[in-house]
């Protein structure tokens, strides 16, 4: 018992390296916004982001040295990024370009519904009364957002991107999450980040985005800033915070960035919610925190542990940016596969 009762603690630092991470998420919002105030499209913004993103990964792939990843590893983080992350980025910042960023993160937030959805239909999941309460927490919340909170010009064009922003957030979890824990998280972003860019590129050049950010100092604060603060330091704290207190305890934390991005435009933009669209919001955030929340196992150390296939669960766990690593993802807010696979450098550290 000695030995165990450590292991219940929770390491404040990276508690709060956790909930840093998830508040750096939330205000990129901000800045994106304030981008989009100076004529920056999103095509451009991520072009930015991902390029970056992209260079300062390699830097440290560089430094670092790590092991090589298999060729089927190589591919499937290309594919993540060149569709999944490229799809979640340009849809999520998009909704935001065009409605309430606060409603946006929200229905982004609706994802690990949608993870727990395809589980279902892939038979991967067997339903529980924890599972299918949180899916009844989803929907409540999504009629109360969209049907029933009186909203002043709704966005259809802006609710479509964030659902889509959510699905395709959810299937880049689930397919992040069959990668080996064991794999160099820096060198799998960095992997991602330049597929991406290539698509992001490939999608400005298609809608003749420019690539450069003109001569105004202001536009180069305003994405600088966006891509500092939403998503290197948000990638840094989150890798900090998750080997230090584990997935399922960072996932519940991280909860808190969808309500730190509704703060923060409200304050910033008076985008306010009403109190409808907050208590929809945080039904939608009490169904998340039930899914990450697991259920008691017995004392019993001879007990056998079933396998468990949901993409939250330790090492397949990722939370919202954002966004991979470097996201919001969501999420914004994702906000994904940094956050996945530190989860599993944890694991397999303990």
């Amino acid at each position: 018992m000695s030995e165990s009762a450590p292991a219940s603690r929770v390491d404040p630092r990276g508690a709060l390296f956790v909930m840093a991470a998830a508040s750096c998420y939330g205000l990129s919002v901000v800045f994106a916004k304030g981008a989009y105030a100076h004529e920056v499209t999103v095509e451009t913004l991520m072009l930015w982001r991902f390029a970056i993103g992209a260079l300062a990964f390699w830097v440290v792939v560089m430094l670092r040295r790590p092991a090589r990843v298999s060729r089927r590893v190589a591919l499937t983080c290309i594919g993540l990024g060149g569709v999944g992350y490229a799809v979640q980025g340009l849809t999520y910042f998009g909704a935001i370009a065009v409605m309430d960023a606060g409603l946006a993160v929200l229905l982004v937030y609706t994802y690990p519904a949608i993870i727990t959805i395809i589980g279902f239909l892939t038979r991967r999941e067997s339903p529980t009364r924890r599972m299918l309460a949180a899916l009844g927490c989803s929907a409540v919340g999504m009629l109360l957002l969209l049907g029933l909170g009186g909203f002043r010009d709704v966005s259809g064009a802006g609710v479509a991107l964030s659902l889509t922003a959510a699905l395709s957030y959810a299937i880049y979890t689930i397919v992040a999450s069959s990668l080996p824990p064991e794999a160099d998280v820096t060198l799998m972003t960095a992997i991602v980040a330049t597929s991406a860019l290539v698509t992001v590129t490939l999608a400005a050049t298609v809608t003749h985005a420019p690539l450069s950010l003109g001569v105004d100092p202001a536009v180069y604060g305003w994405v600088l800033t966006y891509v500092l603060v939403g998503t290197l330091l948000a990638m840094s704290f989150h890798t900090w915070g998750v080997t230090r207190i584990g997935a399922p305890r960072a996932g519940i934390l991280s909860s808190i960035e969808p309500l730190v991005a509704a703060a923060a435009v409200a304050l910033v933009y008076d985008e306010r919610m009403t109190l409808v669209q907050i208590t929809g919001g945080l039904v939608i955030l009490a169904g998340v925190i039930v899914l990450q929340l697991r259920p008691r196992r017995s004392a019993d150390p001879t007990a056998p542990v079933k396998p468990h296939l949901d993409p939250h669960h330790t090492s397949s766990h990722a939370t919202p940016h954002d966004e991979p690593t470097f996201s919001r993802l969501p999420a914004g807010s994702a906000w994904v596969l940094g956050k996945a696979h530190a989860a599993g450098e944890a694991d397999v550290s303990t």
